[in-house]
């Protein structure tokens, strides 16, 4: 099943309506890309990683006192973006460390869970494609849409947009709250 237009933008204000009364933060944002002005979704978040924190010494210290480093975080931005060639929405998304270094897609595809997963060595890339976002025009991961319209095809929703996320944020780090459910 695609979706016009419409549709989608119809979907993408209920879905930040909702996300509004559970407390989510998704915001709806409109661009100008010559005389089409489109609308996408935007969600940022902060992944702590659950790793225990380093106890260091600090040598130049005269008290020798142990020093215990921040906790590591990883920065996504999440963007839900119509796709007029695929009519179907494509989830896009860019994480970065605390430093500001981009994951790699190694770092990223460490992060999925096995069930997205097949054992050939070129499988991420089939999942996870690497691109040119279509608005800001700087390198952006998407969960690539071949099988979306497939997918949609099988969901009975009242918004699609958020069956659709509960099951493909999952592959770029981003889950739901069953709260959600009771809007679809």
């Amino acid at each position: 099943m695609t979706l016009e237009f419409e549709k989608f933008k119809t979907f993408a204000t209920d879905f930040v309506s909702v996300s509004s009364k559970l407390g989510d933060e998704w915001a709806l944002r409109t661009s100008k890309i010559g005389k089409l002005e489109e609308i996408y979704l935007e969600k940022r978040t902060i992944k702590m990683h659950d790793e225990v924190s380093e106890i260091v010494d600090n040598s130049n210290n005269c008290d020798d006192e142990l020093e215990i480093l921040s906790p590591k975080y990883t920065i996504f931005v999440y963007h839900i973006i119509y796709s007029h060639s695929y009519s179907v929405p494509i989830l896009w998304f860019t994480a970065h460390h605390e430093d500001g270094k981009l994951l790699s897609l190694e770092e990223l595809w460490k992060q999925i869970p096995s069930c997205f997963k097949n054992n050939e060595p070129d499988s991420k890339w089939n999942i996870l494609t690497q691109q040119e976002h279509p608005i800001l025009g700087i390198p952006y991961f998407m969960v690539h849409p071949c099988y979306t319209a497939d997918l949609l095809s099988t969901c009975s929703s009242s918004n699609y947009i958020i069956s659709w996320l509960s099951i493909v944020g999952p592959v770029a780090g981003l889950t739901l709250s069953l709260k959600y459910a009771k809007y679809t």
